[in-house]
């Protein structure tokens, strides 16, 4: 049995709220039912499952949403060429800080690896009269302990633990004693199950008829060289725009006289301000700012002289970034940004300017087709990804493999389980919630011959 989730995005806490640990405790009450119903084979017969495999498909340690970047020197930047001592322990302080922050998430997790799963040992028939039995029924007997393993694939925002280097070994190492990890102890988390450390990724996801990997290849933004040990656009918007915003306005709201006495108004704006990261699409984030700002007592015109303090403030400093200024796109765009900004900035003339092009609409981008052009000719039947966030199942073709067996090809993304902030269909209010998604699979003989199950919930903020 394999079992696997990604974007979980456990931050050190300084940019945003993190998982509640309780969304552990729901995982891990799900893997045991899900190796209870493994444990029942094709032939209706029960037997416990010897192991579970757990992938963690990256974005699980979110290394970029840290504003303690935001107080570093700009040479020890995800982005810099040369990668001294400093840059290596900024990496350590923000692991440190991670692992404290989610520690009781974190034990659950281990505990898992450590002790394994315990489902009952036998289920034998319960005699009954045959008139009255209309179907077997059942009682357990004794316990059995399911071994656990966990594995770790980056992403981009863990794309550090891919960097070949003995600095980032102990590093490393640190992550597989706190979660539990079966990783190879001194070597780089894989990013691809071809990997030379990720022989025993391959031969799980293999024997399961899955290929995985996080997906973050196909996004322009956030992958731009041919190996994943490089800083991109998007560790950059995170860091220099979603990281250093909200504490620019904070800053520029705090010295406003008129609203000094809303300390408690001007804490939970900008804790909404945060959350922006969580929006898809970004260019959501101005209609975001205009319904938070509706709940709280601030001054309309004090909030946007703050903005638009905030965005003067940090947009030369994002535009001349070594990446931004090779994306001659982004940079020309921050440049019409600053001429805008140079004017009569208004929240919502610019959420209106949003919306009059078209690029505001809640709407997710499928990786259907990136999944089509990674199944090609591999005999496979799911092919998994994370990174957009959005959960999806989608059939993708049927097969006959080298055994004459017809098979299906299926496309899963494993969602995410950061809060969703999403708009409404008739008013484009937000409406927000917290979510968590996983995907089963299995070997032929377990689960009764089925071959995966998949899970998404949502619980109301």
């Amino acid at each position: 049995m394999l079992v696997i989730i990604s974007d979980l995005h456990l931050t050190d806490g300084s940019s945003g709220e993190t998982i509640s640990s309780s969304a552990f405790k729901l995982f891990k009450h799900r893997l045991n039912d899900m190796a209870y119903d493994a444990s029942w084979r094709d032939d209706e017969n029960y037997k416990p499952i010897e192991q579970l495999d757990i992938i963690l498909l990256g974005d699980i340690l979110d290394m970029i949403r840290s504003e303690r970047w935001n107080k570093a020197l700009e040479t020890i930047m995800p982005w810099t060429a040369e990668r001294q001592d400093d840059f290596y322990n900024n990496i350590a302080t923000i692991v440190d800080s991670i692992l404290a922050e989610n520690e009781v998430s974190f034990s659950i997790l281990k505990s898992m690896s450590e002790d394994g799963i315990e489902i009952p040992l036998t289920m034998q028939i319960i005699p009954q009269e045959e008139k009255v039995a209309k179907k077997k029924n059942y009682a357990s007997s004794g316990h059995f302990s399911v071994k656990v393993n966990l594995y770790y694939m980056i992403g981009n925002h863990d794309w550090f633990f891919y960097i070949d280097d003995p600095r980032m070994n102990v590093i490393r190492n640190k992550v597989i004693d706190a979660l539990g990890l079966s990783n190879d102890r001194d070597a780089p988390f894989p990013h691809s199950p071809h990997e030379k450390t990720a022989t025993v990724i391959q031969k799980i996801q293999g024997s399961h008829r899955v290929y995985a990997k996080h997906g973050d290849e196909f996004d322009k933004t956030n992958f731009q060289t041919p190996h994943r040990d490089a800083s991109s656009v998007g560790d950059v918007v995170v860091i220099k725009l979603l990281n250093e915003i909200p504490k620019k306005i904070e800053e520029s709201l705090k010295k406003q006289k008129a609203i000094t006495d809303n300390k408690d108004e001007i804490k939970s704006f900008i804790k909404a301000l945060r959350e922006i990261d969580n929006l898809r699409p970004y260019s959501l984030a101005p209609a975001w700012i205009l319904q938070v700002l509706k709940d709280t007592k601030l001054d309309d015109k004090i909030v946007n002289e703050s903005i638009a303090a905030a965005l003067r403030s940090v947009m030369k400093d994002f535009r001349t970034n070594t990446i931004i200024s090779k994306n001659l796109k982004l940079f020309y765009g921050m440049k019409v940004a600053e001429l805008l900004l140079s004017g009569n900035f208004s929240l919502k003339g610019l959420s209106n300017l949003i919306n009059a092009f078209g690029i505001s609409k809640d709407k997710f981008e499928s990786y259907r087709q990136y999944a089509i052009r990674m199944s090609g000719d591999r005999e496979c039947d799911f092919f998994v990804m994370g990174h957009t966030h959005y959960p999806e199942v989608v059939p993708l073709s049927t097969y006959t493999d080298g055994y004459g067996v017809k098979r299906n090809k299926i496309y899963i993304n494993t969602g995410t389980w950061r809060s969703l902030h999403k708009t409404g269909i008739e008013d484009k209010s937000f409406i927000s919630f917290k979510t968590i998604t996983l995907a089963g699979f299995f070997k032929e003989d377990e689960r009764k011959g089925r071959p995966f199950e998949f899970w998404t919930g949502s619980l109301a903020l």
